[in-house]
């Protein structure tokens, strides 16, 4: 790892996540994730069983789950849901039925301060970073993908440590003296094909036909595609051509948070080599309406990396498994 030069503000993320719109105590589904501080002992280790992947909780981890269980115990208005023990987070699924006296996070105020309990006598050492990690589940069938996220972090984790550098975050990478953000291969800047996508509405059918006749030969080639895949045309290419086995490279509207994951779909693709993000605007980390100037902007900037055959600087980059 590079030093960091003095021009670059490091990056300001947010560990935990709150709404400001939500009210806290009343009946609401949850997913809650807590992570732990740094040089803590493991939860859990990842183990291979009957062609399965399983985080297998060590005797911290076992009282930890002790702890997840009592919780509707200690707060009959709380049903838990499903919960697994990772390494060094946790995640728990769990519905408030009835309406909290406190808001959430004080309810759960008890759970953490036993968990502390569990890893140090010493009420200085916690266990846990300071808040957790929360998404509201409020929409049908999030729940279910809730649960299948949930139990698949085992083999997810098993696969970005057997693939770390498909995995890489470079929090910042300079391209023709242009900073980004950057997740997964980030060998795809290198390969001798790369195409820029882009649907214009100016476009005649021919163009479009010849475009699209040349975007799906360069992916059932191998080629890297290379846009924000914004319009609708955009992403039906996108996703055509991924049938092909296409590689992409896509530029982002918002920066990665600390803990960034690629999710469903996304990470499948970094496991296969398949996928590098770009996101140009590191520090802007929450998902905003795209103006028609930062949509030119991107495409502008997908133009240059299609065709970019300079040099590119790694000034820092972050490896977590």
């Amino acid at each position: 790892m590079q030093n960091i030069s003095p021009f670059f503000k490091p990056l300001k993320h947010r560990t935990n996540r709150r709404a400001q719109w939500h009210d806290y105590r009343s009946r609401s589904l949850y997913m809650l994730t807590f992570t732990c501080e740094k040089y803590r002992p493991a939860l859990s280790v990842i183990s291979h069983e009957s062609g399965k992947t399983l985080a297998i909780p060590t005797e911290l981890g076992r009282a930890i789950e002790d702890e997840i269980r009592s919780i509707p115990l200690f707060h009959p208005e709380i049903r838990l849901y499903d919960f697994v023990i990772m390494p060094d987070h946790v995640h728990i699924i769990l519905f408030v039925e009835r309406q909290l006296e406190r808001p959430l996070g004080m309810t759960l105020s008890g759970f953490v301060g036993a968990c502390n309990s569990c890893y140090s006598e010493d009420t200085l050492e916690k266990l846990f970073t300071h808040g957790f990690h929360d998404r509201i589940i409020n929409r049908p069938g999030q729940l279910d993908m809730c649960r299948k996220y949930v139990m698949d972090n085992p083999r997810r984790l098993a696969m970005k440590r057997a693939n770390p550098d498909l995995f890489r975050r470079y929090n910042h990478l300079v391209i023709e003296g242009r900073e980004f953000a950057a997740y997964g291969n980030i060998f795809l800047l290198r390969d001798f094909d790369r195409q820029q996508v882009v649907v214009h509405r100016s476009d005649t059918v021919e163009i479009r036909r010849s475009n699209e006749h040349r975007w799906m030969a360069s992916a059932a080639n191998g080629g890297v595609l290379v846009s924000p895949f914004i319009s609708p045309a955009e992403k039906m290419i996108r996703d055509r051509a991924l049938d092909f086995g296409c590689r992409l490279i896509i530029l982002r509207n918002e920066g990665f948070e600390e803990r960034f994951k690629p999710q469903g779909r996304e990470f499948d693709l970094c496991a296969d080599g398949r996928l590098l993000l770009l996101a140009p605007w590191p520090d802007r980390l929450r998902r905003s309406a795209l103006s028609r100037a930062e949509a030119l902007e991107l495409n502008e900037l997908a133009a240059k990396i299609a065709t970019f055959n300079g040099e590119m600087k790694i000034l820092s980059l972050t490896l977590r498994v």
